[in-house]
């Protein structure tokens, strides 16, 4: 039964329940009576708030307001993250989680997270970054020369384990790498840490990172408060963190052109139809490296995307139940996948059983299993390395570019929200925002291109250059 102990204006409301542990947890709460109540409404309405308050008790035995956060993202985790997230989201949420959250507010009991602490949180986060330590090589030629001392070899290393080629690849050429990765490295050689690697100096993070790391941790609460772990969501009332560069890497037309004729000219067959489709698709890189030969309809041209790829090569659903969709191909693009097809098929003939017909789209072609996620990343960095593209472009550039193209040609927002998969069609505005008000500035000019004629004498007889003249001449030196 809850007691009630009327102080001031308030009543104050108070619930022991059995932990089942032999103890009790004793939980408070405070029932304010509206102005102008009459003291016997205002009893007869802390009594009614004394019984919902214990009803909701009832289902909060393992909760309450003094548990810390860790312990919030760990019930999180449990319970609630199987059913809402794939295993590359959990993993990453995870990640995230510890290395920037857990270290600043992890241990903080809910009811101190408040607008204002998480505010000063996020500045810290933003400012310090995380807690992961990067290195990078003091020099290539001290790796050779410890290697040597040891009759190692980079091969050696990939092949008892100790890293793989993207990260030989990174460090060697000034890349950053994490610190138990820089230690396997040294303890390789048989040398110290400091003796191959160097501690670079914490960066700021991007309000892109920030604004992710807020996303889940709002996610976090919003499943507390939904759960009734939490009255209210303090995450609703905290500053927008300010993105000043949106911008994301993308080829104009002339650009995707040189692309295609670079490409055209790669020997890895199967890389290089993986680029071409994701360009002409818009598809994402697991949803095209999970792709089968059954999932395409070359006479109706079209391609079924029902599954992808999580960071382990695992098959999993796509991203959304949006995702789950038809991609309309046109007859060039149908034609070209008939003939790698076949293409494919003398290859994986030519191998005589060395590498296994999977029915994959994009196999590997030393395995015939799932290309790397990685591989098409380093590919298009080899194509666009001495041209004027961004040169921070990767594959899921390529689906930006579609998008681009799509809307520069005249699609609307909900076309390229069905065919690229995305769950609502706000994310379309959102993401290409400057690329349709690019848009409509064309077609203001075409209306009035359209519209010359007999009807255009209300403008007057001047031109175009005249009136940038006059607006030349009104400018302030």
């Amino acid at each position: 039964m809850a007691s009630i102990v009327k102080r001031g204006k308030s009543y104050r409301v108070q619930v022991s329940m059995p932990d089942g542990k032999g103890g009790y947890i004793r939980k408070s709460s405070t029932y304010t009576p509206p102005p102008g109540t009459t003291p016997t409404l205002a009893k007869r309405g802390a009594n009614k708030y004394a019984i919902e308050f214990e009803e909701k008790c009832k289902g909060l035995l393992a909760y309450n307001e003094n548990m810390t956060l860790d312990e919030l993202h760990e019930w999180y985790m449990t319970d609630i993250a199987p059913n809402r997230l794939k295993g590359q989201y959990a993993r990453t949420n995870k990640r995230f989680y510890n290395y920037y959250i857990q270290p600043v507010l992890g241990r903080c009991k809910l009811r101190q997270l408040t607008p204002v602490v998480l505010d000063r949180a996020f500045k810290q986060i933003q400012e310090r970054g995380g807690i992961k330590k990067y290195y990078t090589l003091t020099s290539v030629s001290a790796l050779n020369n410890a290697l040597q001392a040891v009759n190692g070899t980079y091969r050696k290393m990939v092949d008892d384990g100790i890293i793989c080629n993207k990260t030989i690849k990174n460090i060697t050429r000034g890349g950053r790498t994490f610190k138990d990765r820089a230690q396997v490295i040294a303890d390789f050689c048989n040398v110290t840490l400091d003796s191959l690697f160097t501690l670079c100096p914490s960066k700021p993070l991007s309000a892109n990172t920030v604004n992710t790391i807020k996303q889940m941790l709002g996610a976090l609460l919003t499943a507390a408060r939904r759960k009734g772990v939490i009255s209210n969501n303090p995450m609703v009332n905290t500053e927008p963190i300010k993105v000043t560069d949106t911008s994301r890497p993308v080829m104009n037309i002339r650009q995707a052109l040189l692309f295609l004729k670079r490409l055209a000219g790669l020997d890895n067959i199967s890389v290089r139809a993986l680029l071409l489709v994701a360009l002409y698709t818009g598809m994402r890189s697991g949803e095209l490296r999970a792709l089968k030969w059954t999932d395409i309809n070359i006479q109706s041209c079209l391609i079924r995307v029902s599954k992808t790829l999580d960071d382990m090569n695992n098959v999993t659903p796509p991203k959304s139940t949006s995702s789950i969709r038809y991609v309309q191909i046109d007859y060039r693009l149908a034609a070209f996948l008939s003939s790698y097809y076949r293409e494919l098929q003398a290859y994986i003939s030519s191998m005589n059983g060395l590498i296994k017909d999977n029915g994959l789209v994009f196999p590997a072609i030393t395995t015939g299993g799932y290309m790397n996620k990685d591989y098409p990343g380093d590919v298009i960095k080899g194509l666009i390395i001495d041209t004027d593209i961004p040169q921070n472009l990767h594959l899921h550039s390529l689906r930006h570019c579609f998008a681009s193209i799509q809307i520069n040609t005249g699609a609307d927002a909900k076309s390229v929200q069905a065919a690229l998969g995305h769950a609502r069609v706000t994310s379309v505005l959102d993401i290409y925002s400057h690329v349709f008000a690019e848009t409509l500035a064309r077609n203001a000019h075409g209306v009035s291109f359209a519209l010359i004629g007999d009807g255009d004498s209300v403008f007057g007889n001047e031109t175009q250059a005249d009136i940038l003249g006059k607006e030349t001449q009104n400018e302030t030196p």
